[in-house]
């Protein structure tokens, strides 16, 4: 709600724009009130184009004049992939070698203006220019450096310092700072604040912003079977775009590929390729900040607001064709960028396929009473066809666990951790994710695997979840159990357990509790799943347990002497799924 107000507030502003000196009370209320600081950095970034000196020199007759613009945040565009430190929108601001600054060690370097790109208006203020000292000085605005709008104006406003540790040619702290107002302008529009003293008036101190096109681009292309390429690139950026690729890091000493070996941008894609990921090249502060649109012929989804991730757009189950994907931000929506592929269909997705396939279906329907007089020959295809049915049950339960939804939501964990400096836990996440992959993929070649394996790959797959969401969960087994000897049908229960986490405890966080417990009842294992979620109302029968049920009607009918049973009951505290291994000690 304090956002929304303050939004307000901004907006506001803006149809006030460069008349802000002109209205009674016009003080942005964020700068109005002491200690706002953490309220003001929530909005805004603060540029400044010189530095005062700590302590002035005893024989100086006037405080140096510092002005500080305060400016949005949705948009950086000088990221380690896309350094703009020479904005050619800039060239007309930038500082000559005469000028009177002590320049700052910012993005860019060497101007006096900062780059704006959505209608938020800036708020500028001057140091060393207080209530008492006001009557020295006198500023104005321009409009792309020639217009007056505002001409020669005495200051009026003030309000408490930004910044602390700054000083009064008499050595006092300064304390209040000159409030010049807040402006904004069009795209493709500047304001330039100069301010003068009177008493030195070959001196001017001006502080420029420039509102400018942009549209998001497209600079990489990843799919699923790319994905620890996208890993590789998302670590590359947070170690290199906060100090650049000679500074400092969060990642330490940690060797990473050149960034030429990192960005490959395709324009086709095969069929089974149609999972597509978008790396675009500035970063925004919020998702939702970006839309596009996906144009195939005359069809489109219309625009849609992004809800992936702030640097990635992400395209699902493409059909073959020819796409165009248009981008825009939702703060400048009249400019749009564009990025053209294709999807190759596969073989059997083709006009002849279609055609040979009709022919073929023909000529097979004269052959089927010859494969009906052979019954042992039919016997072998149905138990090979039941046999081939549970593989691919067993893989497809393998996959579900990996789709890209949980790997880019393991990645976004990922992300948080590092945005929060929390490079210990991101690196155990990473470990874990790794092991997860590797072992669920290598114990996905066989129909059975032992029982201690089985609770491995489950505990894996819950610590990560754990991380997400907070929740605690309890793995126990019956002493009389041989773990390593009893076998079970690998990953049977995952979907079961997902979905417990999914609707029954992800939304209780630290509340929620998830129970895993492996008994012993005569020859029967008896295998319960238990959380204390919202109960039997809000299971939802989705993919995952529909696998579960026909994954189980598939094994009892390969099984001998042993069969699977379960269910799921509402406890009235929560959700419990049974699970019956019968016979299987005997």
């Amino acid at each position: 709600m304090r956002k929304r107000i303050l939004y307000a507030l901004i907006v506001i502003g803006a149809y006030k724009n460069i008349t802000a000196q002109q209205v009674v009370d016009a003080v942005n209320p964020l700068f109005s009130v002491n200690r706002k600081g953490g309220d003001i950095r929530e909005l805004y970034d603060n540029f400044e184009i010189s530095i005062p000196a700590k302590r002035p020199p005893k024989n100086k007759l006037y405080n140096d004049v510092v002005l500080s613009l305060f400016h949005s945040k949705n948009l950086y565009i000088n990221t380690v992939f896309n350094k703009e430190n020479e904005v050619k929108e800039l060239t007309a601001f930038r500082l000559g070698v005469n000028e009177n600054y002590t320049q700052l060690t910012g993005v860019y370097k060497h101007t006096s203006a900062v780059p704006l790109f959505d209608s938020i208006p800036v708020v500028v203020t001057a140091y060393g220019i207080d209530s008492a000292n006001k009557n020295l000085y006198r500023f104005r605005v321009l409009k792309n450096k020639t217009e007056e709008i505002i001409p020669w104006h005495e200051i009026k406003f003030f309000s408490p310092v930004f910044m602390y540790y700054r000083y009064n040619v008499d050595g006092t702290e300064q304390k209040e700072m000159a409030y010049l107002g807040q402006f904004g302008m069009p795209v493709d529009n500047s304001i330039t604040i100069e301010v003068k003293n009177l008493k030195v008036p070959d001196t001017t101190y001006s502080i420029s912003a420039v509102w400018m096109k942009r549209a998001p681009e497209v600079i990489a292309t990843f799919t699923p079977q790319s994905i620890q390429q996208l890993i590789t690139v998302y670590k590359y950026q947070w170690k290199y775009d906060r100090y650049g690729i000679e500074g400092p890091s969060y990642y330490g000493d940690i060797d990473l590929p050149s960034v030429d070996t990192l960005l490959t941008t395709r324009q086709r894609f095969l069929h089974n390729e149609n999972n597509i990921f978008f790396y675009l090249n500035y970063k925004v502060n919020n998702t939702a900040l970006i839309e596009y649109n996906v144009v195939r012929g005359k069809d489109s989804i219309g625009w849609t607001t992004n809800s992936f991730d702030a640097n990635i757009i992400w395209l699902q189950e493409l059909s073959p064709g020819k796409y165009t994907l248009l981008m825009r931000y939702a703060f400048q929506r009249q400019t749009v960028s564009s990025f053209s592929f294709s999807v190759i269909p596969a073989w059997y997705q083709t006009t002849w396929f279609t055609i040979v396939a009709g022919i073929l279906l023909a000529l097979s329907g004269m052959s089927v009473y010859l494969i009906i007089k052979n019954r042992r020959q039919k016997i072998k295809i149905k138990e090979q066809h039941i046999q081939h049915q549970v593989t691919e049950a067993e893989i497809k339960s393998i996959k579900s666990q990996f789709n890209p939804h949980f790997v880019f939501n393991a990645l976004n964990s990922i992300q948080g951790l590092i945005t929060k400096n929390d490079i210990e836990s991101a690196h155990a996440y990473l470990s874990d994710f790794s092991r997860l992959l590797r072992n669920s993929l290598k114990e996905s070649e066989h129909d059975f695997i032992s029982l201690s394996k089985d609770i491995s790959l489950i505990d894996n797959y819950l610590k990560l979840e754990q991380l997400r969401f907070g929740f605690h969960y309890r793995i126990s087994i019956d002493e009389t159990i041989n773990k390593d000897a009893v076998e079970v049908p690998v990953l049977l229960l995952q979907p079961v357990i997902e979905n417990a986490v999914k609707h029954g405890i992800s939304g209780l966080y630290k509340d929620g509790v998830l129970k895993i417990d492996y008994a012993v009842k005569e020859n029967n294992i008896i295998a319960t799943v238990t959380d204390n979620g919202a109960g039997y109302s809000n299971i939802q029968k989705g993919h995952g347990l529909k696998l579960t049920d026909d994954r189980i009607a598939l094994l009892n009918k390969v099984l001998k002497g042993q069969s699977v049973l379960w269910q799921i009951n509402n406890t009235g505290s929560g959700t419990q799924a049974l699970f019956i291994f019968k016979n299987w000690l005997s």
